[in-house]
């Protein structure tokens, strides 16, 4: 129990995600504590909130793996009420063995390494630079849209729309206008990466030639402004997917 608790594989028991959950309540009970004693700690408040956070959902997923379903499911209303009274897969399921086997095989881990699967011909230093320079044009088109379109609506509008444009850009770019690469874990982090970068992009120009002033607050809007960033970007790859999944297929029709 609990070997594992900020991984987001395997499979946990109903306990255990019933004891984190509480762990995560009193986590929250203990920061309220500690900010009424100390004031001047409410500005880290969310330095110390992100790890509970992270915490429940990696303990999320491991009991929706559980029940044979995708961590995803936890973001489902009321669906935590299921994942704490639902008995989980017997044996051993596509994520896993069961956690109440007890002769269930003991796996070796091997050290944690970062080893992103890339196409063929790509390289981290050639994804990298093909994202800065997409990420540098959104950022431009971004502050030109705050800047001179007026009316706050038509400027997210306008935002939304350039976060969609050079996304897409850096996919036909990137993919020379072919099907995608079947690497899933490569096209989730190239859209995350794009996120985060652009995120921070936005930042810096605010504080450099905006002469917004650094608090830690802004730590929070960024992560936030990524994860915005990072669903947005779903749907130009989603138009991307389709575009040239259904080229290729008539090509190979024709032929």
């Amino acid at each position: 129990m609990f070997k594992n608790p900020f991984s987001f594989s395997g499979r946990i028991r109903r306990l255990e995600y019933g004891l984190s959950y509480l762990i995560f309540i009193a986590s929250f009970f203990l920061l309220g504590v500690i900010t009424e004693i100390i004031p001047e700690a409410e500005s880290l408040i969310v330095l110390m909130i992100l790890p509970s956070y992270w915490f429940l959902i990696a303990q999320g997923s491991k009991r929706c793996h559980d029940l044979g379903n995708s961590g995803f499911f936890q973001l489902i209303p009321f669906y935590g009420l299921f994942m704490l009274f639902e008995e989980g897969n017997y044996g051993v399921n596509k994520y896993g063995y069961n956690p109440k086997e007890i002769d269930a095989p003991i796996v070796k881990r091997e050290p944690f390494k970062l080893r992103i699967p890339l196409p063929p011909g790509k390289s981290n230093i050639n994804i990298l630079s093909e994202i800065l320079c997409f990420v540098l044009l959104n950022t431009l088109l971004i502050q030109l849209s705050n800047n001179y379109v007026e009316q706050e609506f038509f400027s997210f509008l306008c935002i939304f729309i350039s976060i969609l444009v050079c996304f897409f850009l850096l996919l036909l770019f990137a993919n020379n206008k072919e099907a995608l690469p079947e690497f899933n874990s490569y096209l989730f982090r190239q859209r995350l990466a794009y996120s985060v970068i652009l995120s921070i992009s936005i930042y810096l120009y605010n504080l450099t030639f905006n002469y917004t002033s650094f608090q830690l607050e802004d730590i929070s809007y960024a992560i936030f402004l990524a994860l915005v960033i990072l669903g947005v970007t779903y749907l130009p790859f989603l138009i991307y997917k389709s575009i040239f999944k259904k080229r290729k297929e008539e090509v190979v029709y024709e032929n």
